[in-house]
């Protein structure tokens, strides 16, 4: 029977250190001691969040997704693990994509499958995560939440990082979890490993490592021991702090001392201090914009129950959690101190880790809530039954609901390929040998992705930094970009005194993509 609180099990600090591998799986991963029916629940909540993420795992391929197949995760591995002159390369992620490609090809569920499979265990990741603070309730409803919100489901079928960026940061909040209330040299280690592979994956990880560490700082501060023994677990956590930084350091030496260099990990556009009046200006439109794609798909009521589970979480913490101190207070603290000391305008997308503690903590407060209504109206036993029964019933019908939805939406009925697909299949058939292809971004990089499964290279087409003498030019372009007219793709390129645009024959057109033949003059 799951209370209104909870304790871990191995809270005990006196508490022997667990061996065998099974304990220590258990002492990282398993923080309560649950009945059969809470695991067969959260089986159900996982199958139905696989489903989800099955629909879209083979839709079209994105432009970020396709850069990163083309300039990193297709070509060789030391190009890989040295190459950071584009923040697209997630190299931890990249590593995975290359790996699966060179083990099934190329088609867009390939590329995804990383991200896909961090996805899926987001879900049981949030259960465990929840479950070092909440009840068994609670962390299902919050693993619920991981399974069905839009954007976690939207970034597990993107083959990019960022869904690996959330389990890790989950992860950390687990590990984190255990050394608040006790020695445990196997959450030390795995803490330090967990900081290093999110580092690796992203160095945005810089945002959930501060919280979680500033949040496990302040509660051995605010212990009730005495200061010797407050130091010494600083000294032991800090020092774990700096394991995991100098594990970073060697997984980026390649690219430090062989590679792109150190400054394009510190210094690249993303990571560029703006000037203060640049970051004010930019403050609120980001925070608008992530708040605003955290809630896509969200109807304005639960927009608002989110919110005050959220709050309830916050103001009656120690009620709703076991926690000592909030750590989503922690969390918000360290993105605070982070973006006035680094002055940088993130993308919305850099703060989807922070949307799982959102709906965790929602969740939580949400479930607190209905328990403790429950337990005064109908006893604590027959109050956890209609939770059991009601939070399956819950997720399944809102499953239901969204693919109801989705059924009826002609944008998933018409869905089809990008153009940029069947231009790649045309030029596939009537290449020549004298044929470069001159495109302008996005369509550059979408077409060389689909004519990389047909085995013809990025190298086919013509890049300013590397010219090369052209015979004829097949120029793609979009009616509906920037670059939309055979002209100015010629004079981005600068090639029009090179190619004889006068005699340029339209050989291709698809919805917005054109292909046009262009001569040497």
């Amino acid at each position: 029977m799951t209370g209104l609180k909870t304790t871990p099990s191995t809270s005990n600090p006196k508490e022997h250190q667990p061996h065998s591998l099974w304990t220590i799986f258990e002492h990282l991963f398993l923080p309560g001691k649950d009945s059969r029916s809470i695991w067969i629940i959260l089986g159900v909540i996982t199958l139905i969040g696989f489903f989800l993420r099955m629909l879209d795992l083979n839709q079209s391929i994105a432009y970020d997704e396709a850069y990163t197949f083309i300039h990193f995760a297709s070509r060789e591995f030391k190009h890989i693990l040295a190459d950071y002159s584009a923040p697209n390369n997630h190299i931890f992620h990249t590593i995975l994509v290359g790996i699966a490609y060179r083990l099934f090809g190329g088609p867009p569920w390939v590329l995804r499958l990383p991200a896909f499979l961090a996805g899926i265990l987001m879900i049981p990741v949030m259960y465990i995560t929840a479950r070092r603070f909440f009840s068994a309730h609670q962390s299902l409803a919050a693993a619920g939440l991981a399974a069905i919100t839009p954007l976690f489901v939207n970034y597990s079928v993107n083959g990019r990082g960022y869904t690996m960026l959330v389990l890790f940061a989950l992860l950390l909040a687990n590990f984190a979890g255990i050394l608040v209330t006790q020695k445990s040299k196997p959450a030390l280690l795995a803490f330090v490993l967990t900081s290093a592979l999110g580092f690796y994956t992203i160095p945005i990880f810089l945002y959930p490592m501060a919280g979680i560490s500033l949040w496990v700082v302040v509660t051995y501060l605010f212990a009730k021991e005495s200061w010797q023994d407050k130091r010494r677990k600083l000294v032991t956590f800090l020092g774990a702090c700096l394991a995991a930084g100098l594990l970073t350091f060697v997984l980026y030496s390649p690219v430090i001392f062989f590679g792109s260099g150190l400054s394009s990990l510190v210094g690249n556009e993303i990571v560029r201090s703006l000037s203060w009046s640049t970051f004010l200006e930019n403050l609120d439109p980001r925070i608008i914009k992530a708040w605003n794609k955290w809630m896509i798909g969200i109807s304005p009521i639960v927009e608002y129950l989110f919110l005050g589970g959220f709050l309830m979480s916050l103001l009656f913490y120690r009620k709703v959690s076991n926690q000592k101190l909030p750590l989503q207070v922690f969390l918000a603290l360290a993105v605070a101190l982070l973006l006035v000391l680094q002055r940088v305008s993130p993308l919305p997308r850099i703060w989807i880790y922070l949307e799982a503690f959102y709906l965790m903590f929602a969740a939580a407060g949400l479930i607190w809530l209905a328990e403790f209504s429950l337990h005064k109206t109908a006893g604590p036993a027959r109050s956890d039954r209609i939770l059991s029964f009601a939070i399956p019933l819950v997720f399944l019908s809102a499953w239901t609901s969204i693919l109801i939805a989705r059924a009826q939406n002609p944008v998933y009925s018409d869905l089809d390929l990008l153009p940029e697909a069947y231009a790649a299949d045309y030029l596939a058939d009537h290449l020549q040998p004298e044929d470069t292809i001159v495109a302008t971004g996005p369509v550059d990089i979408q077409t060389a992705y689909y004519l990389s499964l047909h085995g013809i290279s990025f190298d086919q087409f013509y890049k300013r930094d590397h010219p090369v003498e052209i015979r004829n030019a097949l120029v793609i372009l979009r009616k509906n970009s920037k670059y939309k007219t055979p002209e100015s793709v010629v004079d981005f390129f600068k090639l029009d005194q090179t190619l004889d645009l006068s005699t340029a024959e339209l050989v291709f057109e698809y919805a917005s993509v054109q292909i046009y033949s262009v001569p040497v003059r």
